[in-house]
């Protein structure tokens, strides 16, 4: 019979101190993040001895609740939005998206950038066009974010263009081009689309809001395809890579997946902007809870936090954003901010200059737009901290 292994106690307690500490500090340097100097700036802001930043490697793969790339090593993004592309009037973004993905590696030490792509602008609103011109333009920054060392998520974005509130046949379309370009590259992820926001009802995220998404259907006159079919649909067109497949209601929460979830292999379910209390019991309601129970990854798939009188404003953020940073980090959760925007991000037209917690020097947090608010700074201290 094999001896079993005791572990000594103080051995035990050593453990436990260690890993208290390493939170502890991990704290104290988001915070600072947040602290105003004596001139009334914020400390945090990476030295000039920082170590490198880290470059992710694919091909990828889910195993679990992680999601594992080149060499058996864990893939956690740590990016940022892009959505140049996502616009009618694509062109005149190119140049500063190209300019934003650099910025994206080089300043804020990130190792995933996130695409925003209106599929109107490739395949038309009812899929029956193709737009040649517009591919080479995805595959122009595509290009420019892996020569950066990036590992690039295209999203299917239609708020500004065509406004499908869910995906449609001509979604699918999009995703069958883009899988004939990007059918095993080991860099590229797929996110299906963003923001489904098909509801029932008012009170959005009961049973039946769960049960289109998934399966689709009509709603007010249009057909819908569920996230089922699509990534169905996906994987039938041959594409091999990682899918973040976003939930219903704007996916501000995952708490109604339950047995709606999408089956298949290489699915990380995505979320943005959680609503509700800033706490932990909160977050675990919303999001949490998928990794707790060894469903799947997740990924905060869009997030920011601004002077703005909507939900990216939280009023208490001096706390609740370093605690719900700390929470994403404890849990294996990836990142990618919204977005390199003066009083988003930034606070001017330099993509690496971050917006800060505090407005002209003052230790206030105010959710009123034109100041120069916003998390900028925490992401950027967030991404130094653990991708370098």
């Amino acid at each position: 019979m094999p001896l079993r292994r005791i572990a000594r106690p103080e051995l035990v307690r050593a453990a436990h101190v260690a890993r208290a500490c390493a939170s502890a500090l991990a704290a104290v340097a988001l915070l600072a993040a947040f602290a105003p100097t004596a001139a009334g700036h914020q400390a945090g802001s990476p030295g000039a001895k920082a170590k490198p930043c880290q470059k992710a490697h694919g091909p990828f793969h889910v195993s679990g609740t992680k999601v594992i790339g080149a060499h058996g090593k864990v893939f956690i993004p740590y990016g940022i939005t892009v959505p140049g592309l996502g616009n009618a009037d694509y062109q005149p973004f190119v140049p500063l998206d190209d300019a934003k993905i650099k910025a994206t590696a080089a300043g804020w030490c990130a190792n995933t950038v996130r695409l925003q792509i209106a599929p109107n602008n490739l395949v038309g609103e009812n899929g029956h066009v193709f737009n040649r011109k517009f591919l080479q333009t995805i595959e122009g920054e595509v290009r420019t974010a892996e020569k950066a060392g990036l590992v690039v998520v295209l999203n299917a974005q239609t708020e500004d263009v065509g406004d499908q509130p869910a995906p449609t046949q001509a979604t699918a379309t999009f995703w069958k081009d883009l899988a004939k370009v990007y059918p095993s590259d080991p860099q590229v992820i797929f996110d299906l689309f963003n923001q489904p926001r098909v509801f029932m009802q008012a009170s959005c995220g009961d049973n039946a809001d769960w049960s289109f998404w998934r399966r689709g259907g009509q709603f007010s006159g249009h057909g819908y395809l569920g996230m089922q079919t699509l990534v169905n649909d996906v994987r039938r067109d041959g594409a091999k890579e990682i899918l973040w497949v976003e939930g219903p209601c704007f996916s501000n929460s995952l708490a109604g997946l339950g047995s709606h979830k999408i089956v298949g292999g290489g699915v990380v379910y995505a979320i943005q902007h959680p609503h509700g209390v800033h706490t932990r019991a909160q977050w675990y309601s919303d999001f949490g809870w998928v990794i707790f129970r060894h469903i799947a990854p997740v990924v905060d798939a869009e997030w920011s936090n601004y002077a703005a009188t909507k939900s990216e404003c939280w009023p208490d953020a001096l706390k609740a954003v370093p605690a719900f940073l700390l929470y994403l980090h404890a849990h294996g959760i990836g990142l990618t901010a919204f977005q390199l925007k003066e009083g988003l991000l930034i606070r001017s037209t330099n993509l690496t200059a971050p917006t800060r917690i505090f407005s002209k020097g003052k230790a206030k947090w105010r959710c009123k737009n034109g100041l120069d608010e916003g998390i900028g700074q925490a992401i950027m201290t967030y991404y130094h901290q653990h991708n370098s």
